[in-house]
């Protein structure tokens, strides 16, 4: 399989996504951006899930980072803090992101397969790397191994509902207000 070729397909959808929203992604319209045909994105892509899929995780990886999570020489709450922030918009400029992921979250409420699968893909993105960062804590002794997973659960429970209410509460809930939930959140697993 030419890397390059997928990487250039998965590139023309992002930019799709970027630019018309998530809605904009067909098999169609994702093999003309990339200029090639049909028959050639199923070649990459053999189904419209596995085009979803790996928009869904670049989406997702490209936003992560796992910063200086494995730096032991600085506070591990200050470490985790600092990942989970970049689960939230960083400034306002960012703010319109929310709209996105609200629009995602009302059309797989609504039953679209292909936006359910999306934010599938992107919560599993997202749980590897919140696995990551609590794995690296767990094996440096800052938080219990057995605690891993229902931490996990925990953070995500929090993000979403940080980024629906900064997208439906804006007067109630700024960009601050939800940084201080996060630093708290990381104190407290830390603690």
């Amino acid at each position: 399989m030419n890397k390059s070729r997928r990487e250039e397909i998965l590139a023309a959808a992002l930019r799709l996504t970027y630019e018309q929203g998530v809605g904009a992604l067909s098999v169609r319209s994702v093999a003309a951006a990339a200029g090639v045909g049909a028959s050639t994105l199923r070649h990459y892509f053999p189904s419209q899930a596995d085009l979803y899929q790996a928009v869904a995780s670049q989406l997702v990886t490209h936003v992560l980072d796992d910063l200086d999570i494995a730096d032991d020489s600085r506070d591990p709450a200050t470490r985790l803090y600092d990942c989970l922030k970049q689960f939230v918009p960083q400034s306002n400029e960012q703010m319109q992101a929310l709209t996105g992921w609200a629009e995602l979250n009302r059309l797989a409420l609504g039953g679209d397969a292909g936006v359910v699968e999306i934010l599938k893909s992107g919560h599993r993105a997202s749980e590897e790397a919140l696995l990551r960062w609590f794995g690296t804590l767990a094996g440096q002794g800052h938080v219990a191994p057995a605690d891993v997973d229902a931490h996990v659960t925990r953070v995500l429970a929090l993000i979403d509902g940080l980024n629906l209410d900064l997208f439906l509460f804006p007067d109630r809930v700024d960009l601050a207000a939800a940084r201080t939930a996060l630093r708290w959140f990381a104190e407290l697993i830390i603690s």
